[in-house]
């Protein structure tokens, strides 16, 4: 069997494709790197071969392991390979799902999983709605927020205003999306990241930061430990990954004052370098293993 990471080439040498190439090697198995700045995708019913890099008609594999944004560029490819019987990790219906994060933290809460308090917002709004639902301070987030980027802290309705203002074109002649959450403050100098493969907890960390902050990353101050996640955080990281058809992913929870939880983010594109060193647990290793249980490779 043939298998492809498939990414962007800006991250052929990030630490969680370099864990499963050397991994994948460890076990014998045939994985390649493919960017997708080298696929040229052609729809031609007179075609053989229909999906072409670096110019040359390419044998389609068996497995792939997309790991990118959801581009329309991006999502015609894994949609062409899907229609191809090629078996992806995770689908195209998972990823679009959970990159959507209004969207994903709206089939958890339909289904009665704890989320924070969301406001969808489209066009300028009416401040003094949004200041009847939640309070300051709030968080500002672009729909397909990622590690930690396109997130604002709102201290005030004056900071709201000025920050509506600058995005006004983006908001009304863009027509484009962002969410308006509460903050969840009471523990916000740390949080819960657990990682899943099949609907399995793998690893599990507690992030903790330097400073009084509220963007959890590593890079910015923050310390990482190891953590045994107990039945109730189990519980929730199965169900939220069930419900967005994830093979592969990790789920952060917030806590609030009572010790209950938010789930903050399922992300469809995990990566794991921290995890596997606050852990000590091979990840890449458990991934490997999966697709090779589950696809019967020899």
């Amino acid at each position: 069997m043939k298998i492809w990471i498939l990414d962007n080439d800006r991250n052929r040498n990030a630490h969680w494709v370099k864990r499963i190439i050397e991994e994948a090697q460890n076990r014998k198995l045939n994985l390649d790197y493919i960017a997708i700045e080298d696929i040229e995708l052609i729809i031609d019913w007179s075609l053989e071969e229909k999906l072409f890099i670096k110019n040359e008609p390419a044998k389609l594999p068996d497995i792939v392991i997309p790991r990118m944004d959801s581009s329309y560029q991006i999502k015609s490819i894994i949609d062409f390979l899907e229609n191809a019987w090629v078996n992806i990790i995770n689908s195209n219906k998972a990823r679009l799902l959970a990159n959507d994060k209004f969207l994903s933290l709206q089939k958890l809460a339909i289904n009665r999983l704890p989320v924070p308090k969301t406001i969808l917002l489209k066009g300028m709004p009416n401040i003094s709605f949004i200041e009847k639902q939640l309070n300051y301070p709030i968080i500002l987030k672009k729909l397909d927020w990622h590690a930690w980027k396109g997130i604002i802290k709102v201290k005030d309705s004056w900071e709201l205003e000025d920050i509506l203002e600058m995005l006004e074109e983006s908001l009304v002649k863009l027509n484009k999306v962002l969410l308006l959450q509460e903050y969840i403050w009471e523990k916000a100098w740390q949080d819960l990241r657990i990682f899943l493969v099949w609907w399995r907890v793998i690893a599990s960390m507690l992030r903790k930061w330097k400073d009084w902050d509220f963007k959890a990353n590593f890079s910015w101050g923050w310390s990482v430990y190891k953590h045994e996640v107990n039945e109730k955080e189990e519980i929730l990281a199965i169900e939220a990954t069930n419900l967005i058809w994830l093979d592969i992913c990790w789920v952060d929870l917030l806590f609030d004052k009572d010790n209950w939880y938010r789930i903050c983010e399922v992300n469809a594109s995990p990566g794991f370098k921290w995890l596997e060193e606050a852990t000590g647990i091979n990840i890449a290793w458990e991934i490997l293993n999966y697709i090779e249980n589950r696809y019967f490779i020899k």
